[in-house]
């Protein structure tokens, strides 16, 4: 799944993207609610929980973030990312809508996005501007990564459009090492996928036939990681 820093805090809305065809068949989706730890620094600041399910012929992909401790607690951070997408030709993900709304006490934070088949445009609201550029086939948001990269652990390269505030952006994701993970959820065998088009961007790790990320990491300027760890699945 981009991070959000507020006042040195950062919270973790995830990355997105869409995905370009990949000779390895795509592991079908399915619905999940899954509940992670918010770290920062190594210590917990937050619970995310993120929520896949079929809604007629789309999907939708909600992640919701809480403080729980430390600024973030003090803040009242609250984050809702919301991304609704389809299963379009070449079995490649679409989106067809995506929504943040991050509040705090001394900030908040909202974009939307629409994506006009019509027009064959896409439209961005970011508070009070509006950016307008392209549309093309196969974009996806920027939260839906998660899913894209789940989908196709068997390619060693995953290519993603980016849809982002004021323009696509190419990203490129290689599998590298499996180990294994001690989580809050137990102990996993995972692969990593890293972002290799800009190195050191960010992690993230899935288990074998599972779409829902184990864990999902990005270091800040700082040098502090945020990281996202698995403490439930269903």
């Amino acid at each position: 799944m981009r991070f959000l820093v507020l006042l040195g805090l950062a919270v973790l809305p995830l990355i997105s993207a869409a995905e370009a065809p990949q000779a390895a068949a795509a592991t079908p989706l399915k619905p999940f609610t899954a509940v992670y730890d918010v770290r920062r620094g190594g210590k917990v600041i937050g619970q995310a929980t993120m929520t896949l399910k079929a809604e007629g012929q789309r999907w939708k992909l909600t992640t919701e973030t809480r403080g729980t401790s430390g600024m973030a607690k003090l803040l009242g951070l609250d984050v809702r990312e919301e991304s609704d997408f389809r299963i379009a030709g070449g079995d490649q993900l679409e989106s067809v809508g995506y929504s943040y709304r991050q509040d705090a006490t001394i900030k908040s934070k909202q974009r939307r996005i629409e994506f006009d088949e019509h027009t064959r445009e896409i439209r961005v609201t970011d508070k009070d501007q509006l950016f307008r550029y392209p549309l093309q086939n196969g974009i996806i948001d920027r939260q839906v990564v998660v899913v894209a990269l789940g989908r196709q652990q068997a390619a060693a390269e995953v290519n993603l459009t980016v849809a982002g505030k004021d323009g696509a952006e190419n990203q490129r994701y290689s599998r590298r090492e499996n180990t294994a993970l001690n989580l809050p959820a137990g102990q996993f065998q995972a692969t990593r996928f890293e972002r290799t088009d800009k190195p050191g961007k960010g992690s993230s790790w899935y288990a074998e036939s599972s779409i829902a990320p184990l864990q999902v990491e990005q270091q800040q300027k700082d040098g502090d990681a945020i990281v996202m760890e698995l403490k439930s699945l269903n």
